[in-house]
């Protein structure tokens, strides 16, 4: 009985401590409409993202690759957010500052 319990706590933290799976590109989609986006504005975000796929796969593990990829969809999605109406563009503004604000939030340290 002490070994299953052991086994399950040991499960438990390994679970809390595994960090979590990247959102789907429909979970991102529906985090898009309902920051204020239109559907197919956050579709066109997302096929600009699925486009570098295979280059985010590529970099794994490559800061630098991943960065360079990252600057790419991002300069990209800047370019096409530009030519959408200004609520879109705000819209789309809001839902980059709160994934900012969710990224520091999980990628902080604690001061000592």
């Amino acid at each position: 009985m002490c070994k299953l319990i052991i086994a399950v706590a040991l499960l438990a933290v390994a679970a809390y401590a595994a960090p979590p799976s990247p959102p789907s590109a429909d979970e991102i989609k529906a985090e898009m409409v309902k920051a204020g986006m239109s559907d197919s504005v956050a579709a066109a975000i997302i096929a600009i993202g699925e486009k570098y796929k295979d280059q985010l796969e590529g970099a794994k593990g490559d800061k630098d690759a991943a960065k360079k990829v990252f600057d790419e969809i991002k300069t990209d999605t800047d370019a096409y957010i530009k030519t959408q109406s200004e609520s879109e563009q705000k819209a789309y503004e809001s839902f980059v500052e709160s994934k900012k604000k969710e990224f520091e939030g999980h990628h902080s340290t604690p001061a000592h």
